[in-house]
């Protein structure tokens, strides 16, 4: 009986996924943003979404370097600490970075159980890329 209920349970939580962002019963408890933000790290950016980074590539060099680490294979969430520590910018510095990559959509944040933990976005995984194409096409001038 319980087996049933856990299976409703799961059953009505994904028939329901885009509707909700935490569910719990029956010992099951999904938070459906953890979900959505694992699911995007693991896909390539929409054509829709590359067309808005290439008209968005302005990233100062830092901003650069945090989107690398918010990239970082096996990670879909980062601390500040661990982000500060990675690029060597001030844990101040970086917090601010976060927040304005946020605001341009490239970043989004969520709650971790040792604080605050920050993701890259599909849009901001396809602003980095290109602005990765720009600084290499740049030096291939610059040298050729």
């Amino acid at each position: 009986m319980g087996l049933a209920i856990l299976a409703g349970s799961i059953g009505l939580a994904f028939s329901n996924i885009d509707k909700i962002s935490k569910f719990k019963g029956a010992g099951f408890e999904a938070e459906m943003n953890m979900v959505h933000t694992m699911l995007e790290n693991q896909t390539e950016p929409t054509i829709e979404q590359k067309e808005e980074a290439k008209a968005q590539i302005e990233l100062t060099h830092d901003e650069n370097c945090i989107l690398i680490c918010l990239q970082k294979s096996g990670y879909t969430w980062r601390y500040i600490n661990t982000i500060a520590s990675e690029t060597g910018i001030s844990k101040a510095e970086t917090t601010d970075y976060l927040h304005s990559l946020m605001n341009k959509g490239f970043a989004k944040n969520g709650k971790g159980s040792k604080g605050e933990i920050w993701a890259i976005t599909a849009v901001g995984k396809s602003v980095q890329e290109q602005h990765q194409l720009n600084t290499h096409h740049m030096k291939i001038k610059r040298n050729g």
